[in-house]
């Protein structure tokens, strides 16, 4: 009897821990996410369907992507995604006609909409939303920036560049264009950097901008050609293209310190003049000290056009740092831009967005500080021998990572 009852206490036991075991296992087990965007399409354009259209989402901390179609209701369906956060996005290409009778603009474009930083549990099911939006092409975009800055020969930033480039089949004129440098200048690097909680819809605001001079026919930019606005207009390749750039040729060049000084304010050390090349001119810096440097690992750029613009502050709440610095903006009409790039430290501060989804939906990124690298339009097609480059107000799409800048050119 004493025999059979320890062997039932060994076989109760056992059983005990074979299910505790399975338990564990179970809690162990890694959960997977559902998540179902809705595509929808904005108001401004009419008679348009969101279905059939593929969704992308890409897991931030891989940049691994996966893709769904919309159903007949704009409804597009993951399952079974690993937990993390996720960066969703869709596109719709519009011809010429139809998008002048969804618009009444008569112009090759695409919608484009997104949805940064969803945050997907295990075990649970999501919901996102993306508006679809767009606005025609513009005929000049932005072709190259160059921010990110050499450790060679200690150059670091003063190599920055900015690259316009005319993607029309005509002659466009820099004359009166300005190019402006958004806030916050930097986002996520840092334990005081904050995106901004002012709302981006029909604004966007600026830190530092500037504007071509002339008087409307002195700056043409030919068919296919660009535009280089140099930091410093100085050769940095020392006899070698593979060490840094040569910008001595650059068509325009940023000197601040003698508008600074103008204003009782104090310019940069690293702030040249090179005689032979025209200055832009100095149009707002929120800085007491500076120039127009862009933050080398996450600057947001646009260029745009009004005859009649001046500078309007506003005053950011989310700014944690003093006034007088940097929390202090102008503001800056998004029907006025022509072009704009968002530029994010990395994949996973999408929520530092300083452009709404109708002119940048989504972004770029360097990994690293001063590796010489540079982010650059990409090339779509020729026609008749001319570049035409890509432009679907998508910088994550529009725009690619090279191993060293390419101003004048695209490199061999």
């Amino acid at each position: 009897m004493e025999n059979k009852f320890k062997l039932f206490l060994a076989m109760t036991l056992a059983t005990i821990m074979a299910i505790s075991f399975v338990a564990c296992d179970d809690d162990d087990e890694v959960k997977l996410a559902n998540l179902n965007v809705q595509v929808d399409i904005a108001d401004s354009f009419t008679g348009l369907s969101a279905a059939n259209l593929y969704v992308y989402i890409t897991n931030t901390s891989d940049n691994g992507v996966d893709s769904a179609l919309t159903d007949a209701t704009g409804l597009a369906a993951f399952v079974d995604l690993a937990p993390g956060t996720y960066n969703v996005s869709a596109e719709m290409e519009l011809t010429a006609e139809e998008a002048g009778a969804a618009s009444g603009y008569y112009e090759e474009m695409t919608l484009v909409g997104t949805a940064i930083n969803e945050e997907l549990l295990g075990g649970f099911d999501h919901e996102a939303s993306i508006e679809l939006d767009g606005k025609p092409a513009s005929s000049l975009v932005i072709k190259e920036l160059y921010f990110n800055g050499s450790m060679v020969d200690f150059i670091f930033y003063k190599s920055q560049f900015i690259e316009l480039f005319n993607n029309s089949d005509d002659v466009v004129y820099a004359d009166g264009l300005y190019v402006a440098m958004l806030a916050p200048q930097t986002n996520g690097s840092g334990t005081s950097d904050v995106p901004t909680t002012l709302d981006l819809t029909e604004t966007v605001y600026a830190q530092k901008i500037m504007r071509v001079p002339g008087t409307g026919s002195d700056y043409p930019i030919q068919a296919g050609e660009t535009f280089l606005i140099a930091l410093n207009a100085v050769d940095y390749s020392n006899g070698g293209a593979s060490t840094n750039v040569d910008l001595s040729g650059a068509d325009m060049e940023t000197f601040a310190t003698a508008w600074m000084e103008s204003l009782g304010r104090t310019g940069a050390i690293d702030d040249v003049d090179n005689i032979d090349v025209p200055n832009m001119e100095c149009v707002y810096l929120n800085q007491t000290y500076g120039w127009y440097q862009m933050d080398p690992g996450s600057p947001s750029v646009v260029i745009f056009r009004n005859e009649s613009f001046t500078i309007n502050e506003i005053t950011d709440p989310a700014a944690d740092i003093p006034a007088e610095i940097y929390e202090i903006y102008a503001e800056i009409n998004v029907e006025d831009i022509l072009d704009g790039v968002d530029i994010m430290v990395n994949a996973e501060t999408g929520n530092f967005k300083r452009l709404p989804s109708n002119i940048d939906a989504g972004f770029s990124y360097i990994d690293g500080y001063f590796t010489n690298k540079s982010v650059r339009r990409k090339e779509e097609r020729t026609v008749s021998g001319r570049k035409i480059l890509k432009d679907t107000n998508n910088s994550t799409n529009d725009l690619e990572v090279i191993d060293t800048p390419t101003p004048g050119g695209f490199g061999n």
